[in-house]
């Protein structure tokens, strides 16, 4: 996907040519591209398995509320749990790979969380639940800021967006392969004495521990320690990562208190935030739900994956319509009413039919929403202060994740039903369209 038109025209911001216009352009992006071959696999991988230790406590609720004693709200105070420990070790985590790499970072991460979600197979009751979905969120705190972190470090302005794409395709496909792979776990109930919940956890957390390990050897920090680049090679991409950023950036060099206090970031943060209200909404209580309706846990899994399914292809369909008419602000915010839109069908759904198609409209705008939106902070925030910015901003947005599923988990214990919880989450994405616009505004300003 092309990005070399950011917006330019919406905010009136001169792109640089940089590089990529330079004598060599086909040499850089044949460089870019052995990057991409060497990294993204494993990147896509890592958050991929994480995407699916994080959600698939939605498909262990279907029993394992009942057998250790959760109630809606319970349950939905333990979703929220592991985003708030996420947000609290976000800035730090992030501030660490920036200094002591990805490798040692990215790894750390991976074997902690690994570790952790086979440990929620001792889970007995509310409290030890609680406990270990906040030390899941301190484990796997970091892993996304870091990783679009660990992105600029690697792809010079004019490619980023399609590798946020790319890696941001680990969502979606996690999602799918969750549904699929997770309704056929619980079939194992009492196999060597353990219940199907307590196999998804053990089975879905291991892989993580392998990416661990591998990730300690095979990944490298930056460009300039990478022996599988030629020397030619390496000076190329290096001199095209340290061009000037575009024009219009939010600063140029600061301190980083005034970076996380720079109200741009603030605003791109409370982005994130209603941004997560939507993605902790469009999977996690759709197993719940489709139970409602008498279904067999495998027909659970497969259905489950159908709104993810239709999320991957929407995501790259609007995210290729976000590169070639490049008005990201426009296309972002458009993108948060297409979930809201889904939302309020799951709210006023009395079908499975409907409840399944509500779920999938909101899932192909939230999934959309989320790649073309990273695409700004990268774009305009300066390289001296992007770690504690972007950690913010991911920090802000965790906590979205944190409160969101309280809300709803609240709101369904008190009424018995998803209505009023899902249209809540469906004002919380009109409220991000319309903030986007703010930012919008806000960088005009600043120009």
């Amino acid at each position: 996907m092309n990005t070399r038109m950011e917006d330019a025209d919406s905010i009136g911001v001169a792109t640089q040519p940089g590089v990529a216009a330079s004598a060599r352009p086909a040499e850089l992006d044949r460089v870019v591209s052995k990057v991409g071959r060497r990294l993204m696999w494993f990147l896509v991988a890592l958050y991929l398995v994480a995407i699916m230790d994080r959600s698939n406590i939605s498909f262990a609720a279907l029993t394992m509320n009942g057998a250790i004693g959760l109630s809606p709200k319970a349950f939905g105070i333990g979703v929220g749990a592991m985003f708030f420990t996420y947000a609290l070790f976000e800035i730090p985590s992030n501030l660490l790979l920036a200094r002591i790499g990805a490798r040692a970072t990215l790894t750390r991460i991976a074997i902690l969380w690994g570790f952790v979600t086979m440990l929620m197979a001792l889970a007995s009751g509310p409290l030890s639940f609680w406990s270990l979905r906040a030390a899941l969120g301190a484990a796997e705190s970091g892993l996304f800021p870091g990783v679009m972190l660990f992105l600029s470090f690697w792809f010079p302005y004019a490619w980023r967006a399609r590798y946020n794409a790319v890696f941001n395709l680990a969502v979606p496909i996690a999602y799918i392969l969750s549904g699929v792979v997770s309704g056929s776990i619980l079939t194992m109930d009492g196999t060597w004495g353990l219940a199907g919940w307590q196999w998804l956890f053990v089975i879905e957390g291991a892989p993580a521990v392998l990416l661990g390990i591998v990730g300690a050897v095979y990944l490298t920090n930056r460009p300039a320690d990478a022996q599988w680049l030629s020397p030619a090679e390496r000076h190329l991409l290096v001199t095209a990562l340290d061009e000037r950023p575009p024009s219009g950036r939010v600063f140029e060099r600061t301190s980083m208190l005034r970076a996380l206090l720079n109200p741009i970031v603030v605003t791109m943060g409370l982005c994130n935030t209603l941004l997560f209200c939507g993605l902790t909404s469009a999977q996690v209580w759709l197993p719940q739900m489709i139970k409602t309706y008498h279904s067999s846990y495998t027909t659970i899994g497969l259905l489950s994956a159908v709104p993810p399914l239709a999320g991957l292809v929407g995501m790259l369909t609007l995210g290729r319509l976000s590169d070639r008419w490049p008005h990201r602000f426009l296309h972002t915010s458009l993108a948060f009413l297409l979930s809201a839109l889904g939302f309020v069908m799951v709210a006023c759904a009395h079908s499975l039919w409907l409840t399944l198609s509500g779920f999938t409209l909101a899932t192909v705008g939230i999934l959309a929403t989320q790649a073309i939106f990273w695409t700004i902070p990268q774009s305009f925030l300066h390289r001296s202060t992007a770690a504690g910015a972007i950690g913010a901003i991911g920090m802000l947005g965790s906590i979205g994740g944190a409160i969101m599923p309280m809300i709803v988990g609240q709101m369904r214990m008190q009424t018995h039903s998803f209505t009023t919880g899902f249209i809540t989450v469906a004002v919380a994405c009109v409220a991000g369209s319309a903030l986007i616009g703010v930012l919008h505004r806000l960088l005009k300003q600043h120009r």
